[in-house]
């Protein structure tokens, strides 16, 4: 009996040391409050496929980390689509922290941003103004994109969204629509929704083709499209804002630099035809213009021996890998052109990697790009895309700024210089050459 005893008494003194009770867990505090909103005829869905790799994903009420699958490479693309269907949903509903906003006031000066600090000591943050709305008056964005025109940027121009009104510090409430393509019936259901949610404002990132039918079916809605210019399309709406760069000035602004002997190359796309019309609007003597359509072009056949080439001036009105291949080619075989000019489309770091210097010396390239603030730029990346060189999600920050200032009636200052002049953006182009490791600017 007393063995027993023993036995029952050291069995529930083991079995107390080894239960263990759940501890709680610290509470972490989220910066912003996501809350998901309208049901309505919006699909629901737990995460948004944000860009590449493992961007940042809203769901919930904390931001956690997506791992996304790499994306197959699309022809010469420097930055690859992955195709991830979008579903029209309310992405978010952020509720930033007052103790974190950014927007400055005048009894709040801001510090420099280069310093010089003593070595050693630690530099403490100011503490920032309150936001300047809150939930009763939230800003309500809507987001319309034709995945399947638009490929990337569907993706990228929502996070470039995305990003300023998180830089900005705003309440807001940021919803996609996906119409898929852009035939008029897909546009306008999208609208339909879009007023149905009650958004007065709405991004775009579409073709000549949505535009058009955006423009016949919004009447009491502002719509910023930041993927045309306003020349390029003949809409007369007020209610649309036009953010896309301007060729035609770049182009003009490229004239300058060559001779009177000039040639092109374009890879029959639709921009590198419309770039082509503009070399011949600017240029009095075209002689030369060659269709590369890929980067697996004979090119040794296109120059070897062909001396009638030297001493042009080339416009490469092709993408980033096609023109490297060019500018190397030309040189190795034995072709000196008196410049290569290019216009935004090879405004890209990747260049300086493909190429040699000694390829690209008297290689000019227009940019209509301008720094943006730090913040936003770093926002941005966190999203794993730019807004220093890619000019369409830097149009759409613009198109966010433009937006805000709407809402706020002007009250608010801007984060970009650029002004609005007749529904368009007005950009200030300025040219470049591509040194051994960066641009450089060459025209104020």
């Amino acid at each position: 009996m007393r063995f027993w005893t023993t036995v029952v008494i050291l069995v529930a003194f083991l079995t107390g040391c080894t239960t263990t009770q759940s501890t709680p867990q610290p509470y972490k505090p989220s910066t912003y409050n996501v809350a998901s909103a309208q049901k309505g005829n919006q699909k629901s869905t737990v995460t948004y496929p944000g860009s590449e790799g493992a961007a940042p994903t809203i769901t919930g009420k904390v931001i956690q980390q997506q791992q996304q699958p790499k994306a197959t490479p699309q022809q010469e693309s420097a930055t690859p689509y992955a195709e991830t269907t979008i579903s029209s949903t309310t992405l978010a509903m952020a509720t930033p922290t007052p103790s974190t906003g950014v927007e400055a006031t005048p009894t709040t000066p801001t510090q420099p941003e280069a310093s010089e600090e003593k070595e050693g000591t630690l530099s403490v943050a100011s503490p920032m103004p309150k936001p300047l709305n809150d939930d009763s008056t939230m800003i309500k964005v809507a987001v319309l994109i034709p995945q399947k025109t638009i490929k990337k940027y569907a993706i990228s121009t929502v996070n470039s969204v995305m990003s300023y009104l998180l830089y900005k510090n705003y309440y807001f409430d940021l919803n996609v629509f996906n119409s898929g393509d852009e035939r008029e019936a897909s546009i306008v259901q999208a609208l339909n929704e879009i007023k149905a949610g009650g958004y007065r404002y709405i991004i775009a990132p579409v073709t000549n083709e949505g535009a058009i039918v955006i423009a016949n079916n919004v009447r009491d809605t502002l719509v910023f499209i930041p993927t045309l210019n306003k020349s390029a399309v003949s809409i007369t709406n007020a209610n649309i804002v036009f953010g896309g760069i301007d060729y035609d000035k770049q182009i003009a602004l490229l004239a300058e630099k060559a001779n009177e002997k000039v040639g092109t190359f374009e890879d029959g796309s639709a921009l590198s035809s419309q770039l082509n019309t503009l070399v011949r609007q600017h240029n009095s003597r075209v002689f030369y213009e060659k269709r590369v359509e890929n980067s697996k072009a004979n090119f040794k056949g296109m120059f070897k021996g062909n001396g009638s080439l030297n001493n042009a001036s080339f416009y490469l009105n092709t993408p980033i890998v096609t023109s490297s291949l060019i500018a190397s080619q030309l040189r190795a075989n034995d072709i000196q052109a008196y410049a290569l000019l290019s216009s935004q489309i090879n405004y890209n770091p990747l260049l300086l990697t493909l190429t040699q210097y000694e390829d690209r010396n008297r290689l000019y390239i227009a940019n209509s790009i301008q720094r943006a603030p730090s913040g936003l730029e770093e926002i941005n990346a966190m999203f794993g895309h730019d807004i220093v060189y890619d000019w369409v999600n830097y149009s759409t920050s613009i198109g966010a700024d433009f937006v805000c200032s709407n809402f706020f009636e002007g009250r608010v200052a801007r984060a970009f210089k650029e002004p609005m002049i007749d529904n368009q953006v007005a950009y200030h182009t300025s040219l470049y050459q591509a040194g051994r490791n960066e641009f450089i600017r060459v025209t104020p």
